[in-house]
């Protein structure tokens, strides 16, 4: 779920580290990563041996058609182990601070599908206020890239912006260097890695095994890129609270 252009080659390394110890434990593993494949289809596809995916999608109908292998833990302002948070950013040059000043303003959002770029936002807002209440209008980016950028160019002035991909727009993203965190969403559970549920308790077990062992055993440089320190235990309960919305949103 992070798999950006400028750390394409850890998240490789990550993946070449998984698959070795995939194999250790008796279980053939591709060797490159698929990145043709779209995530919603990957995600439910009976080959899926080891996937990310948002935790809206997981808690809205995944849950029951996949196996879930663990919670990762990132180092970055905002995260806990297994754990995140969206970041609410607005242009640097944009004195309005804090959700209310922002009232017919212009919010930036991923997609209704997105528990850091939707639904945190909706977290935020007071009383029970949805987003089309409370902003001037909503426009949907299609990423938290894309909504960093529409807020530098002025085409939005607000977003939620995953913590994980904040951190990696500050080191990354131009378009970054023109907004500030002006405040942060409750936190939720992490991008669960999953697998599919073809697979066998003790299959999954070994694969959440070996992505733990593959994590734990990173390089610095891959790790710091990735931002990526640990793979925390995970329950489909961990999730359930992702799937409810309040009425007005």
């Amino acid at each position: 779920m992070y798999d950006w252009p400028e750390i394409r080659a850890e998240t490789d390394a990550l993946w070449a580290a998984i698959a070795e110890r995939l194999e250790a434990a008796g279980i053939a593993a591709p060797e490159c990563l698929d990145r043709m494949t779209p995530a919603d289809e990957a995600w439910e596809s009976p080959d899926l041996l080891v996937g990310q995916t948002c935790g809206r999608p997981y808690a809205t109908g995944l849950a029951e058609r996949v196996r879930l292998l663990g919670r990762p833990t990132y180092a970055v302002a905002g995260a806990a182990p297994g754990r995140y948070c969206s970041q609410l950013v607005g242009r640097r040059s944009d004195s309005r601070g804090g959700i209310e000043g922002f009232r017919g303003a212009v919010a930036a959002c991923t997609s209704t599908a997105s528990q850091s770029g939707w639904a945190a936002l909706i977290d935020l807002l007071p009383g029970d206020e949805s987003l089309e209440s409370f902003f001037g209008a909503v426009r949907m980016t299609g990423g938290h890239r894309d909504s960093i950028r529409a807020i530098a160019t002025g085409d939005a002035d607000i977003a939620t912006i995953d913590c994980v991909s904040w951190a990696l727009a500050e080191r990354h993203e131009p378009a970054a260097r023109e907004l500030r965190v002006i405040g942060r969403s409750p936190t939720y559970p992490s991008l669960p890695f999953i697998a599919s549920n073809r697979l066998n308790t003790d299959e999954a077990g070994r694969i959440g095994t070996a992505l733990r062992q593959a994590v734990a055993g990173l390089p610095d440089p891959v790790r710091s890129a990735l931002r990526l320190t640990g793979i925390e235990d995970a329950r489909p309960a961990d999730y359930a609270g992702l799937g409810r919305r309040r009425p007005a949103a």
